[in-house]
């Protein structure tokens, strides 16, 4: 007699066949185990860092502006910004070298690893500002706790280095917006002392020509008013107070305005000086400046980089013999599923 196949008998069947499916899940971990023996698992050492960020000031942070080439008018893109370039300075050539010095200061381990070596120990984990994670993974612990609790310390100093950096970039740039404020009112200042000068040389040759007549009121009017208005300082006051009376005669008219054209012309090469004089100030400023943003490296002086403590690194290993051996048994399991689904679809 044929009995017909059933689902539901063949599940029950399997289930009571348990010590077959722990024979997998046994086979799968002693695969696990043996994996964590031919690759090993490299040990981890964790620092942590406090990284803060005063978000409010990215509108007037023009030298990290300049470093990612555009203005920051979003706070997220000047977050985002911020946080990747702390996040390219920890991993620079120079630190990396640094470390690396330090570390070979400590222990003659180190003589044995060169930059790009020592550079692929070390990670860094983060999602915001907040708490990073400074992460260093070897066969040893005891060597990455010391590369982890190094380079936290080159971290710290060099990004406190680059945002004083920033801090002397923003003094120089408020220097040099002073300064072209100063060019520009001299500028003005300039123009106005040559259209009045010209004016001078103007209202001197037609004093000059009419030597004999007598003085138009209403031109001497014109003109006491126009350079009572033009120029503001004392000695011009005092010249002012010298220009002659109305009866006087045409003579002294022109004698007061050679007088007040030699001192325009002092005045307009001042003038021209201290135009040169900010000129010279404004690039060696601009020199400054470039120098102490590049050194900035985009961080601004609103980032505050600093340990959260000085106790000793965190130790973990990356892949633990007994997750090894979970996920072994997990793949047994699987395996026992596989064929038994294999076995139902051969009986259908």
């Amino acid at each position: 007699m044929t009995t017909e196949w059933s689902l539901r008998n063949e599940i029950i069947f399997q289930t009571h066949r348990w010590p077959i499916i722990v024979i997998f899940c046994l086979a799968g971990s002693l695969l696990g185990w043996g994996v964590s023996l031919a690759w090993p698992s490299p040990h981890r050492a964790t620092k942590e860092l406090s990284v803060g960020l005063n978000i409010y000031q990215a509108a007037r942070d023009r030298t990290a502006a300049e470093h990612a080439g555009l203005k920051f008018w979003n706070i997220d893109d000047y977050k985002n910004w911020q946080m990747a370039s702390l996040n390219s300075l920890i991993f620079t050539d120079s630190v990396i070298d640094e470390t690396l010095l330090q570390l070979q200061a400590i222990d003659d381990y180190w003589f044995s690893f060169n930059q790009r070596k020592l550079a692929r120990m070390l990670h860094a984990y983060w999602r915001n500002a907040g708490k990073w994670r400074l992460v260093a993974e070897s066969d040893d612990p005891h060597r990455a706790a010391e590369a982890v609790t190094v380079w936290q310390d080159v971290v710290v100093r060099e990004a406190n280095i680059a945002i004083e950096h920033s801090k002397d970039a923003m003094a120089l740039d408020r220097q040099l917006q002073a300064i072209i404020i100063s060019q520009t009112q001299s500028q003005a200042r300039l123009a106005e002392l040559e259209k009045l000068r010209d004016l001078l040389r103007v209202w001197r040759a037609d004093f000059s020509e009419t030597v004999d007549q007598t003085p138009d009121a209403n031109q001497l009017w014109t003109i006491h008013n126009y350079l009572t208005n033009a120029v503001a300082d004392e000695f011009w006051s005092l010249l002012l107070d010298e220009f002659p009376a109305q009866d006087a005669p045409l003579q002294e008219y022109v004698q007061w305005l050679d007088l007040a054209g030699n001192y325009l012309d002092v005045e307009f090469q001042i003038q021209q000086a201290q135009i040169d004089t900010l000129e010279e100030n404004k690039q060696q400023l601009v020199a400054q400046y470039e120098a102490a943003s590049q050194k900035s490296q985009g961080l601004s002086v609103d980032l505050l980089v600093d340990k959260i403590t000085d106790d000793e690194p965190e130790q973990s290993i990356v892949r633990p013999t007994g997750q090894l051996m979970l996920f072994g048994s997990i793949l047994g399991l699987i395996v026992w599923a596989y064929l038994f689904m294999a076995r139902i679809g051969m009986r259908i």
